[in-house]
């Protein structure tokens, strides 16, 4: 009879009930723990990360959050880090849109950066605000704001990020590293910018407020 209840016990542990009950903390897991077990680490509670090479979260635009983790999620060429690609890759997508709408929710805190000398902040501000005519660069701000605050529901806001995580971006751009921009816009954009006008504008944008 004990060893009968013991075979009828591990036959409904196997069934698909219980496998589900099984996985139903993972499943169920709250926002709050979502972000403070998988995101914190990295980008801070409250999105404002406190490294350069880390993008900060807070009060980025919702939907592009979300297509982000999408493209980390995806393994292709789109977005390649093996960091954020092994982090994606197991979140659902309920998982990734509350994560998003959090981020996008907290406030986000200024970064620090270097003030650049008035020329270079001259041209780097033509940069962004009219662009490039003669070499056929539109200007950061035609996408991103004239705040570089972002235009939901596609572009990223720029204002208040690292300078260092931003110039990266745009290097892989030029590169074709990263491909997660809808027609190749920002590819086409960064291809004809030199290591000078990255730099700066990279350095402009972040001091937007």
């Amino acid at each position: 009879m004990r060893v009968c209840l013991l075979f009828f016990l591990a036959v409904l542990a196997a069934t698909p009930a219980a496998r589900a009950q099984d996985a139903m903390p993972h499943a169920s897991r709250t926002t709050s723990a979502l972000v403070r077990e998988v995101c914190a680490p990295c980008h801070g509670l409250d999105g404002n990360s406190a490294r350069s090479g880390v993008p900060s979260l807070a009060g980025q635009v919702e939907p592009y959050l979300e297509r982000q983790l999408r493209a980390f999620a995806s393994q292709g060429g789109q977005r390649p880090n093996g960091v954020m690609g092994a982090i994606a890759v197991n979140l659902s997508a309920d998982e990734m849109k509350r994560a998003a709408m959090y981020f996008a929710r907290q406030p986000l805190k200024s970064s620090r950066v270097a003030r650049t000398p008035q020329q270079g902040h001259d041209a780097a501000a033509r940069l962004f605000g009219v662009g490039l005519p003669r070499t056929g660069v539109a200007s950061c701000a035609s996408c991103h704001g004239t705040r570089g605050q972002g235009l939901p529901e596609l572009f990223p806001r720029l204002s208040g990020q690292h300078a260092g995580y931003l110039a990266e971006q745009l290097r892989h751009f030029r590169a074709g590293t990263r491909t997660s921009d809808p027609d190749a816009m920002m590819r086409r954009v960064a291809a004809k910018l030199s290591d000078r006008e990255i730099d700066a504008v990279s350095n402009y944008a972040a001091q937007l407020r």
